[in-house]
């Protein structure tokens, strides 16, 4: 691949989650972050989806809007047009990560939507799906419907003082007293996205394209219709969504569990008598769900430990099933990946737990990663075996 002039060869790679999220994008795409020189990070997230990141320089660092590659302190950091853009949210993480953050810019397209107070008051009362409830999916049908406010038109209303604690919600909290509007006009430019990432790409810069969510929850090629998200996940729509053309990816990276989850089919919400909401989030194409216990008996892990997991979001127990092996073809088939990167083989042989030797990986997991091999066609390139930074085996 090479620019207009013939000269100079960039890179393309994207990164993504084959099932119904969780597994592991944060992980993996900081490791690949830190691992390479990533010119230009770009996602389009929802605020729905936590992506976590950790080491002994950074700590944890989990990002629900900005890109995961805020860990590489050389990385551009771009948020695209299907982003559905929750400002708050936003805003608390880059002071969070103030540090981290440095003198770079966020980079944000205009056409990003902004998730406001109705919109989750909208999922509240009409969704009964699986659904986080954070006003994503209403935010997307205001903007498809031409209803929506966009972040090119509301940041210049919050930059004018005109924002309202009523329009937005939250913890009713004064915006203009909890933020400090001139560190975030200092570091927040928005432009259009596209021109932007595709000009590093005439420049021969390396582009990470961050996944959301996961393939098993895309509205069209997912897990049945409607316990799915509000759009497309795979390789594909993620490079249409950043604008970049598919003829210039070189790698994509696809990353899997042994056993998928799906989210709690509890919520956090309430009904006029104070009872907690059931939002059914769906089965797993016919596979079986069963328990954190059989997963523990079977992997072995020590009988005194806490075993299980919750969402990033919404803190509820996640559900768990056995591995659907006809999805893993299907989605293999959607995205055409060049590298699988395989999360918690642990879960598998808890002989693996925070191994970095390939050598001393349980024959267990090694059968597993062959399974994954004649099923998909595709090496199994990275391996995810704890939740840190380093409990990473690389057979890059």
């Amino acid at each position: 691949m090479t620019t207009p002039k013939g000269e100079i060869k960039s890179m393309v790679t994207v990164i993504l989650d084959s099932q119904a999220g969780s597994c592991g994008k944060g992980k993996f795409i900081g490791y690949y972050a830190k691992k390479h020189d990533i010119g230009v990070a770009i996602d389009n997230f929802m605020s729905n989806a936590g992506h976590t990141y950790e080491d002994d320089e950074l700590g944890r660092v989990m990002t629900q809007q900005l890109p995961t590659s805020i860990v590489n302190p050389n990385t551009s950091l771009v948020i695209g047009p299907e982003s559905a853009i929750t400002p708050d949210i936003l805003f608390d993480e880059m002071f969070r990560y103030k540090k981290i953050i440095g003198d770079r810019k966020v980079i944000i397209n205009p056409n990003a939507v902004v998730i406001k107070q109705k919109h989750r008051n909208t999922e509240a009362e009409v969704l009964r799906s699986g659904s986080t409830f954070k006003g994503c999916g209403a935010a997307r049908a205001d903007k498809v419907m031409r209803q929506a406010e966009l972040f090119g038109s509301w940041w210049e209303r919050f930059k004018a003082g005109e924002v309202t604690t009523e329009e937005m919600g939250g913890d009713g909290f004064d915006w203009y007293s909890k933020y400090e509007v001139q560190y975030l006009e200092d570091h927040i430019i928005v432009m259009d996205t596209m021109q932007y990432v595709n000009d590093a790409i005439d420049n021969g810069e390396h582009i990470l394209v961050e996944g959301s969510q996961g393939c098993d929850l895309d509205i069209n090629y997912g897990l049945p219709y409607p316990n799915t998200t509000s759009r497309q996940c795979h390789a594909g729509q993620l490079t249409a969504d950043c604008g970049i053309s598919p003829m210039l990816v070189d790698e994509v990276i696809m990353i899997m569990r042994p056993y998928p989850i799906r989210i709690s089919n509890t919520t956090n919400l309430k009904d006029d008598k104070g009872r907690t909401l059931v939002a059914s989030s769906g089965d797993y194409n016919g596979a079986e769900e069963i328990t954190w216990d059989i997963v523990k008996e079977r992997c072995g892990a020590p009988a005194d430990m806490e075993f299980g997991e919750q969402t990033t979001v919404t803190k509820k127990t996640r559900r768990v099933f056995e591995m659907n092996w006809e999805r893993l073809r299907y989605v293999t088939q959607l995205n055409r990946p060049t590298a699988i990167a395989l999360n918690f083989a642990q879960y598998i042989d808890w002989g693996a737990y925070k191994c970095t030797d390939p050598d001393k990986l349980p024959q267990k997991v090694w059968d597993f990663i062959n399974k994954v091999q004649e099923v998909t066609g595709v090496p199994v390139k990275l391996i995810g075996t704890g939740a840190g930074n380093d409990d990473i085996i690389d057979l890059m």
